[in-house]
This record gives C-alpha cells, sequence and structure tokens, in this order.
C-alpha cells in the first residue's frame, strides 16, 4: 500500500503523523519510491510477527493494485473485497476480476485497465458477456453485478464503453478517481 492508502485506511490524521507511525514500523517494512508516493510492504520480521504466508515484492502488478486500492477508498471502502476471485459456471471460470465487491446489497466486479492491451481486454470483455448470456448469475442473485473499469485515458474510455454495450457497466478515468 502507499502512504497515503495507509494513512487513509488507519485514519492517521496528517501527513506527518502516517510518516511517524511509519518511521516507528520501519524494522517490519520494506518501502520504494512509486511516482510521487512511498509504497510500502512487509519485511520477513513483519510477515512473521502477523503470520503471513505470502511474500510481497516490487513487481510490474505494482501500480495495477496501487490502481485497485484507490478504487476501493473511491468506492467507500466496502466492508465485502475479494481480489481476483475466481467467478465460476458449472466448475468453468467464466471471469476472475481484479476484484469483486458488494456494495448497497449488489455484487459489482473490478476491472482494472493499465497495460493490457485492447485486444486482451476484447477477449476478457467477450467472456463478460458470454458470463451474462447464461443468465445463472442473475438466476441466482436477481442482478448482474455491474462491471467497474478503470482507465488510464480518455480514448481507452470510449472504446470500453462501446465493448461493453448491453452490459451493467461504469467506465472511469483513474484521474478522477484517486
Amino acid at each position: 500500500m502507499s502512504r497515503s492508502h495507509i494513512q487513509r485506511l488507519h485514519r492517521l490524521g496528517s501527513v506527518r503523523n502516517a510518516q511517524k507511525v511509519l518511521k516507528q514500523m520501519e524494522e517490519y517494512l520494506h518501502c520504494f519510491r512509486e511516482g510521487y508516493d512511498t509504497v510500502y510492504y512487509l519485511s520477513k520480521l513483519g510477515r512473521d510477527m502477523i503470520g503471513a504466508k505470502k511474500q510481497v515484492k516490487r513487481s510490474l502488478q505494482t501500480r495495477h493494485t496501487l490502481m485497485r486500492n484507490d478504487f476501493f477508498f473511491y468506492i467507500g471502502c466496502p466492508s465485502y473485497w475479494k481480489n481476483e476471485l475466481k467467478v465460476t459456471n458449472e466448475g468453468k471460470v467464466m471471469v476472475i476480476p481484479d476484484a469483486t465487491f458488494q456494495k448497497n446489497q449488489r455484487y459489482h466486479f473490478l476491472e482494472i485497465d493499465n497495460t493490457q492491451t485492447m485486444a486482451e481486454n476484447r477477449i476478457k470483455i467477450e467472456r463478460y458477456k458470454e458470463f451474462f448470456a447464461t443468465g445463472l448469475f442473475q438466476k441466482q442473485y436477481r442482478h448482474f453485478p455491474t462491471i467497474h473499469i478503470v482507465t488510464i485515458n480518455r480514448s481507452r474510455m470510449k472504446r470500453f464503453t462501446e465493448l461493453c454495450e448491453g452490459l451493467p457497466v461504469q467506465v472511469y478515468l483513474y484521474d478522477d478517481i484517486k
């Protein structure tokens, strides 16, 4: 998480106070700069302290993860939020949204478009359309999840809107939600 994410999540108040708290925890954390912010993740000592099994390191997915975190705060920090949850139909994986969450007792899917090509995005949208066409989710939950897509520029917003015609979708520009 970035310093600003930690600050918001734990209501640390000012930047100065957040920096002070993170400084006190430095033996349990590693950090690096990403753009204008600092990103923190657990060190081995920190993972051991809380019993975490998963080791997180800086990767090409870092920006993607930060964008997903920004949307989490933008949407109001829903209590039900699962990352990379496989959505199946009779054992067959239909889609794997970047996040699945509930808001107002309705399910929603999140897709973050950061570095994927539009060809890859088109394939994923087609899988959503296939899933929508089965009607199974709607039968069980009385609605199909709204697909929230966060993208990096206006031309991609327009292309996503066109690709998703017929699906419940909301497309956001990343700069508008962060």
